[in-house]
C-alpha cells in the first residue's frame, strides 16, 4: 500500500448526487445535518449552483470532471444516436473527449485536450495522484495515476475499477456500485435496506482509501440520494408522509459520514486542505410527466412507424424528434436516413418548434416549458454539431420524457421527484472568490487553481 503523507496540498471533493441547495439549507435549519452545519461555521459557505443543460447525470458529471461544456466533452445525454442513423448507443468513458481533472493533474491526458487543460498545462509540472470513486460516466475504468472505480452505469465492478488491487479490496467488502432501483416500487423496505447498505459500504471504502493510499486529490460520490429522490422526494418535506422518517434518516446517516470524512481530512492536512461538497443537479417534486414525442406527434412534427423499435420508429415526413430528457433533433435530409427537412428550411422549422414548446401548457393552463435553448448558442467547441438542435428546460414539476409508448402528452409514472438545473449545490471555503453565479463547469478550474497557485 502507498501510505499517505501528511501534507497540506490535498483536495477532498464529496459528491452528493442530486442534493439540492434549497433542501440542504432547509434541513440544516431544522437541525437534521449537524455536521454540515458545523462545517459551514468553519468558514465555508453553501452555494446554489447551476448544472449542465440538459441536467442529466451523465452530462453534468462529465462537465464537472472535465470543466468544459458538452460541445467540448461530447456527452449530451445517457443515450445518443450512431451518426447518420436512428440506432441508439450508450456513451461511456471512451466517448468523453476532454481530459478529466485527474488526468490533467496526473499526466495521463493521453492526447486529449480542452480549453481548460490548455490554460493550465504549462503549470502542471508535477504528476499528482488521485482517488476517484463512484462518479457516473466513468465506466469502463481508464488507466490513471491513482485509483478509480466507476459509478452508474457500472455493469462489471472489475472492468469498472483500476487497478486490480483496488477491485480486490472493493470486492472483498461487498461494495455496491449501485442499488436495484426497481425495488422502490413494490419492495420499498428492501430498497431502503439496500440504499443504507450501499451508503455504508461506500463510507467504508472511502475511509479505507483515505487512510491507506497516498493521494493528492480524492473524489468520492454518494449516488443513493438520487435514487431516494426519484422515488420518494414527495416525502422530503411532508411530515405526514409514511416515508418521511426514513428519508430524514438517510440524510442524517449521510451527514454523519460527511462529518467523519471531513474530520479525517482536516487531520491529514493540518486543517489546510481544500474541502468541498457538490451535486450534479438539484431535485424538486414531480407533478406530471410530459411526453415530448407525443406532443411533437400531436402537433404534426413527428410521424412514427409502430412496427419498428425505439428511434428507428421515426418515419418519413418527420420534422423533429426528441431524446431524453428534452433534446430536440431536426430530421435533416442527409443527416438521417428518413430526413425530411432541407437545410434551407431548418431555421424556420426551429422557430416553429420553439413557438410550439413555449405554448405547451397543462390542463390548468400552466406553462410547462421554462426555456428553449438553441444549442448552437448554448454549446461551444468542436463537438457542438454532434448535439441536439434545441434543448427544452421545464418548469418545476414537469418531468420531460422522450418515450414513444405514450398516447397522451401528460401522465404520471413511478417517479415522485425530478431534476432541477438551477438548484445544485456546492460547499466551498469562504476564501474562494467566485465573482459570479457558480456553474458545475467551474469546479475543475477551482481544483486546478488550488494545485497550481
Amino acid at each position: 500500500m502507498h501510505m499517505p503523507m501528511n501534507v497540506n496540498s490535498k483536495c477532498l471533493v464529496i459528491g452528493l448526487d442530486g442534493v439540492s441547495q434549497t433542501l440542504l439549507k432547509d434541513y440544516m435549519g431544522k437541525g437534521y445535518l449537524p455536521n454540515l452545519k458545523e462545517i459551514l461555521l468553519r468558514e465555508y459557505r453553501l452555494n446554489q449552483m447551476d448544472a449542465s443543460i440538459p441536467d442529466v447525470s451523465s452530462t453534468s458529471w462529465t462537465s464537472f470532471m472535465t470543466g468544459v461544456n458538452p460541445g467540448e466533452h461530447g456527452i449530451f445525454g445517457f443515450m445518443d444516436l450512431i451518426p447518420n442513423t436512428y440506432k441508439m448507443f450508450f456513451p461511456n468513458s471512451r466517448d468523453v473527449k476532454g481530459p478529466a481533472v485527474w488526468d490533467m493533474l496526473g499526466g495521463t491526458v493521453n492526447g486529449r485536450t480542452s480549453t481548460l487543460y490548455e490554460s493550465y498545462r504549462d503549470k502542471l509540472n508535477k504528476p499528482l495522484r488521485s482517488i476517484v470513486l463512484n462518479i457516473p460516466q466513468t465506466y469502463p475504468a481508464m488507466a490513471l495515476n491513482g485509483i478509480l472505480t466507476a459509478g452508474f452505469v457500472c455493469p462489471d465492478l472489475k472492468k469498472g475499477t483500476h487497478p486490480d488491487t483496488a477491485y480486490n479490496y472493493l470486492n472483498s467488502i461487498g461494495y455496491l456500485s449501485d442499488v436495484d432501483s426497481s425495488k422502490a416500487v413494490n419492495h420499498r423496505d428492501t430498497f431502503f435496506e439496500e440504499i443504507f447498505l450501499a451508503l455504508e459500504k461506500r463510507a467504508q471504502a472511502y475511509e479505507y482509501f483515505l487512510k491507506n493510499e497516498s493521494w493528492d486529490m480524492f473524489i468520492g460520490v454518494i449516488t443513493e440520494t438520487d435514487r431516494l429522490h426519484h422515488f420518494f422526494f414527495d416525502a422530503a418535506r411532508d411530515i405526514t408522509h409514511p416515508n418521511h422518517e426514513v428519508f430524514i434518516s438517510f440524510y442524517k446517516a449521510m451527514d454523519e459520514i460527511i462529518g467523519r470524512l471531513f474530520n479525517l481530512f482536516m487531520e491529514q492536512t493540518n486543517g489546510k486542505g481544500l474541502f468541498m461538497t457538490m451535486s450534479d443537479h438539484g431535485f424538486t417534486e414531480l407533478r406530471q410527466e410530459v411526453y415530448i414525442n407525443s406532443f411533437l406527434k400531436e402537433k404534426g412534427f413527428l410521424r412514427i412507424n409502430n412496427q419498428k423499435e425505439y428511434f428507428e420508429q421515426v418515419d418519413s415526413g418527420t420534422i423533429a424528434f426528441g431524446m431524453e430528457p428534452a433534446r430536440i433533433y431536426v430530421n435533416l435530409e442527409g443527416k438521417y436516413p428518413k430526413g425530411s427537412v432541407k437545410i434551407s428550411e431548418k431555421d424556420g422549422m426551429m422557430q416553429e418548434l420553439r413557438n410550439a414548446f413555449k405554448s405547451l401548457a397543462d390542463t390548468d393552463g400552466n406553462p410547462v416549458i421554462k426555456a428553449v435553448y438553441e444549442t448552437s448558442k448554448l454549446y461551444h467547441g468542436p463537438l457542438k454539431e454532434k448535439g441536439p438542435d434545441l434543448v427544452c428546460v421545464a418548469n418545476d414539476g414537469y418531468d420531460l420524457k422522450s418515450t414513444f409508448k405514450k398516447d397522451g402528452v401528460f401522465g404520471k409514472g413511478v417517479f415522485r421527484g425530478m431534476h432541477t438545473q438551477y438548484d445544485a449545490h456546492c460547499i466551498l471555503p469562504n476564501s474562494i472568490e467566485i465573482g459570479q453565479r457558480l456553474h458545475i463547469e467551474n469546479i475543475a478550474g477551482i481544483v486546478l487553481d488550488y494545485f497550481t497557485k
